[in-house]
């Protein structure tokens, strides 16, 4: 796995807000986020759209309790997932748990992930520069793309 220098594609995009990172012993806290996770949360805590509306990569506590609440009894196949965000239809953003690659949309229609990109660098260039979208295949006159 290639670590993504989180600060320079940060500051690559004016389309989201960073907040404080999350300090060293707060992270040393999460024992379960993955390495990825850990050096993007470093960064920033949850990324803020431009307009202030929502967040689309939630702050490491809502991460933490939204994981908790909504998936206590999901399928095991969502288990094996951590959601990180959504993209504003109430789909969920989600890594494989275990640091596997990957990032996925969970859509709660099908209740399956479909697959978005292959870590979080190449999600991240992706979404900002609007060239990922998170339909999901098969909706009535819409197309995945990447």
């Amino acid at each position: 796995m290639v670590l993504v220098d989180w600060r320079d594609l940060v500051r690559a995009t004016d389309a989201y807000l960073a907040q404080p990172g999350v300090p060293a012993e707060q992270l040393d806290a999460c024992e379960s986020l993955t390495l990825e996770l850990r050096k993007l949360y470093e960064v920033s805590d949850g990324f803020l759209e431009q307009d202030g509306q929502r967040f689309f990569l939630w702050p490491l506590a809502d991460l933490i309790s939204r994981n908790e609440r909504e998936w206590q009894d999901a399928l095991p196949a969502r288990r094996e997932l951590v959601a990180i965000g959504d993209d504003g239809t109430g789909a969920r953003i989600c890594v494989p748990r275990d640091g596997n690659s990957g990032v996925f949309l969970w859509d709660p229609v099908s209740a399956a992930p479909h697959w978005l990109a292959n870590d979080l660098g190449d999600f991240w260039v992706g979404w900002t520069q609007r060239r990922l979208t998170t339909i999901v295949p098969g909706s009535p006159g819409t197309s995945l793309s990447a």
